[in-house]
């Protein structure tokens, strides 16, 4: 039937038939919540810093680009978003050095309203909103015991991770490997620091029924993404990520090929299906995993209100 079809084409139709066939075989096929959609490689330690050793915990999509940063790195990096399917290195890599941000970045967090990325400083109390060319204005700090009620304090207490959330402009906010977290205003207070947001001062992901424990055995945060109604939660060292709602109850929870999980950004224009990239915390990769189709979220932090 196929051959019939192509001998009753003109030669321009025939170009036509195939370029439009080979433009629908780039986009994948929907497979499975958490399946792997695309893997770029990323250099590591290439700014020189690598301490500690191996670990790179940010990554954010503008739309277009991919962006990271080494643990407390000087530098922002931007790439091109790679094609689907089987791990590619990374291209178009452009550096740009930070300038005006306390110990470099420690994480990213794309906002679409602002065309700017929240950013936490290397000391993982600073916030700053960070242009795309690596200029950094601080926005307030946090005390790290009154805007933090019940952190406790972990291996790497700096290495902290958060997300814009476009749909009331506040800001989330995950300190490493702990059970919370923490729900700011975009805004300080009168002091300079951060602001809690009253109705909803932070997520607990240890309290049962909504802890983690029954698909991991322990219940922790490493990194968190919001681009719409619900948080999306990765877990370092359990093949699972998590939905949950912005009141703390869990939702689901899919498949994450790697268990080595750092920071995560929606994306739900670069392919046929939306997919969360995730960070890979102690190797050069950036993984792009499906979401499931329902709630899925959207990338700069969501819809505006």
């Amino acid at each position: 039937m196929k051959s019939r079809l192509l001998r009753c084409l003109t030669p321009f139709a025939i170009v036509a038939l195939v370029a439009f066939q080979l433009a629908v075989g780039a986009r994948p096929a929907a497979a499975a919540a958490g399946a792997v959609i695309a893997d770029v490689v990323v250099p590591f330690g290439d700014d020189g810093t690598l301490w500690p050793v191996g670990i790179s915990s940010s990554v954010a999509f503008d739309g277009k680009y991919l962006y990271y940063a080494e643990y407390s790195g000087p530098v922002l990096h931007r790439i091109d978003v790679p094609p689907a399917g089987a791990p590619t290195q990374a291209t178009n890599k452009v550096d740009m050095p930070i300038v005006g941000m306390h110990a470099g970045v420690m994480s990213l967090a794309y906002d679409r309203g602002r065309d700017m990325f929240w950013a936490i400083g290397g000391d993982g109390l600073s916030v700053y909103l960070l242009s795309k060319t690596g200029v950094g204005t601080l926005m307030f700090t946090i005390n790290a015991t009154a805007d933090r009620p019940g952190w406790q304090p972990t291996t790497y207490p700096t290495e902290t991770k958060l997300a814009y959330d476009r749909t009331d402009d506040t800001i989330w906010y995950s300190p490493d490997a702990n059970a919370r977290v923490f729900h700011y205003q975009t805004y300080a207070d009168m002091f300079g620091t951060a602001q809690l947001v009253a109705a909803t001062p932070f997520v607990d992901v240890s309290v049962p029924p909504n802890d983690m424990s029954p698909q991991c055995s322990y219940s922790i945060v490493s990194g968190v993404a919001v681009g719409g109604d619900h948080l999306f939660l990765d877990i370092a060292g359990c093949p699972y990520y998590f939905e949950y709602s912005k009141t703390g109850t869990k939702i689901g929870w899919f498949p994450l090929a790697g268990t080595s999980a750092g920071d995560i950004e929606c994306d739900n224009l670069s392919y046929g299906v939306s997919v969360l990239w995730v960070k890979d915390a102690w190797a050069g990769h950036i993984r792009a995993y499906e979401q499931p189709a329902a709630g899925a979220c959207t990338f700069g932090g969501g819809n505006a209100p």
